[in-house]
């Protein structure tokens, strides 16, 4: 299993190839930076090594808090981790639960989804929670 330097090595190696596919495949540049920037974004801060100590965790700095409770969920590398789309979907879930709880709370409406938007930051988050694991079962 890769270390946290080779985790982002592997991630300042795959951006440029990752971008440079997404760009030819979608050919827009702002769909594109919004798929890279979640791409970077779970590849060093929100992948599955969040239920450790490690280096995505200790990224979090004051809000590194808000993992304890996944750390304590979770065992290292399980399917809800690590999985693939699982893992995202696991993390999605837990991030998005408290704002959902405070706008189902205070009754509030809510905000317009912009598709265009949604889709390729779930893509690129999905593509960096790939990035992990995979790194993890080749290495």
């Amino acid at each position: 299993m890769p270390n946290g330097k080779t985790h982002d090595k592997i991630t300042l190696i795959t951006t440029p190839v990752v971008a440079g596919f997404t760009y030819l495949m979608i050919g827009d540049i702002k769909t594109t930076a919004i798929l890279m920037s979640a791409y970077i974004f779970a590849s060093l801060m929100f992948n599955g090594d969040l239920d450790t100590n490690s280096r995505p965790y200790n990224r979090w700095w004051l809000l590194k808090m808000i993992w304890i409770p996944y750390q304590l969920m979770f065992t290292h590398r399980s399917i809800w981790t690590h999985g693939i789309v699982l893992g995202t979907v696991v993390r999605l879930i837990y991030v998005l639960a408290i704002p959902a709880l405070i706008i189902a709370v205070k009754g509030a409406e809510l905000p317009e989804i912009n598709w265009y938007v949604i889709v390729p930051i779930l893509i690129g988050l999905e593509l960096g929670n790939l990035n992990h694991t995979i790194s993890d079962k080749i290495f």
